[in-house]
Order: C-alpha cells, then structure tokens, then sequence
C-alpha cells in the first residue's frame, strides 16, 4: 500500500505538457487526450489560428489552461521563445512532445535541396531545437519527459519517402542517444512510429487508396489520430517511468509484403 495506483500514474495534473504541430491532425489528438487527463496544454504551431481554436476548445471541454504560440520549429529562436512564451503562461514545460512534421510522396530524383531543407528542417531540426531549449530547465528539475515522432518509413519501406524516411530515421538515432545522456538527471526519451494515419495532411491519399493502405496492415485498417495520442500519453506518463530510448510502433501491424 501507499504506491499510486495506475490510474492515478497516467494522470496528468499539475504537469505542463507542449506538443508541437498542435494545430491539427495528431497534433491536435494528443492536446485533447492529455487534457482529458488533466494537463495544461501548449500548442505550437505555425498556424497560430488553428492552435487557438483548439487552445479554446480544450479549455472548454476540460477547464484546464491552454495555450497557442506561433512557432516555426525550424529556426531554434522560435523554439527558445516557445519554451519561454508556455514558461510565462503556464509554467516550466515538463512534457515536451515533438510532433510537427510536413512529407510530400516524390521521387529523390524530382525532388530539389530546397525541400531537403524544409523537410529536415521541420523532423529533424525542430527536434534537435525544441528539445535542446527546453533541456535546461528540465535538467535544473531533476525530471522530465520528451517524445519523439519518427514514422514507419525510417526502416525504408516507402518509395517516393526518401528523404522524409531518413528525417524520422535521424529521430530514432537521436532518441535512443538522448536518453542514455540525460537517464541520470531524471528524463525520459521515448519515439513514437506511427503508419499511415488519417489526418487532413493524408485525407486525399487516404480516401483514394485506403482499401490497398490497409491491407497492409494486421488490423486491416488506417489509423486515426486518437491511435497514436494514447501511446504517447502513455510514455508520457508515470505508468512508463521505467521506459526510456524506445521506439513503439503504432502501425497496426505493418506487414510487408
């Protein structure tokens, strides 16, 4: 007697939980899941409307405090100030989850290095930029948790996802590193590899070709954005206080065929 129960590990008062790409999709899908167990909430996303509008929402549905800020992942002032900026409003970040990312399905051949830029940019530096502005507070507490996204196409499954795959593969090598590093001062590193998820970024390709997309899968279905939010709440949680440099696939099974 006297440990919490697991009901009471997957709780989320009193924490301050910052989710990058919050404007929608995913993004939007974990803000909700978290707050429905208590968390106050930071959307970050270059969308500053779309990050409101769900700001308001979740502070209507569930009365806890959210907020929106505007932020460009790729450059690492947006980051510092985003850290600052939920500091000032909410309090010191202790969950930090990055899930802002932007694909587009093209040959490497047809594609330019200006996109390279954008797309490591986003992924991969976004990564690096959040999690290295809110490290210091988080080493100074003692405490802390960050989630990763890569996808399933960091084992290199997908055609046309070249470089988007080795962005999220960069994800998987950073996430198993950081938490040998930082495991002593008392933070978790966990990545999420989500498959083909239905959010408004994948709803066309989705709608023309789900029946084949989801023969590729155990479950014989896509993904819905609620799929992934649930396993991300988990690692964010106490109940996975002894889980740290992991990659859990939400893919329903990907089988490849």
């Amino acid at each position: 007697m006297g440990q919490s129960t697991l009901r009471e590990q997957i709780g989320f008062e009193d924490e301050v939980v910052c989710v990058t790409g919050g404007a929608g999709g995913i993004g939007t899908a974990i803000g909700e899941t978290v707050a429905s167990l208590g968390a106050d909430v930071a959307l970050a996303d270059v969308d500053r409307e779309g990050a409101e509008e769900n700001a308001r929402a979740l502070e209507a549905e569930y009365g806890v405090e959210a907020v929106a800020v505007e932020t460009d992942v790729s450059s690492y002032a947006d980051a510092e100030a985003m850290v600052e900026t939920v500091a000032d409003e909410l309090g010191p970040i202790t969950v930090l989850v990055n899930n802002a990312g932007i694909a587009s399905n093209e040959r490497f051949a047809d594609t330019e290095p200006s996109d390279w830029e954008t797309w490591f940019g986003v992924a991969t530096f976004g990564t690096l930029n959040c999690t290295h502005a809110v490290l210091p507070t988080m080493l100074a507490r003692g405490s802390g948790r960050i989630v990763n996204f890569a996808s399933g196409s960091y084992r290199g499954n997908d055609p046309g996802l070249s470089v988007y795959g080795a962005a999220k593969a960069a994800n998987v090598s950073f996430t198993k590193t950081l938490a040998k590093e930082v495991g002593p001062d008392g933070i978790r590193v966990n990545c999420v590899s989500p498959g083909t998820v239905r959010t408004p970024a994948t709803e066309e390709w989705v709608e023309q070709y789900e029946d084949t997309i989801a023969e590729s899968y155990a479950l014989e279905r896509i993904g819905e954005p609620e799929d992934v939010a649930n396993v991300v709440a988990l690692l964010a949680s106490d109940a996975t206080g002894w889980v740290t440099g992991e990659v859990v696939h939400v893919d329903g099974g990907y089988l490849r065929r």
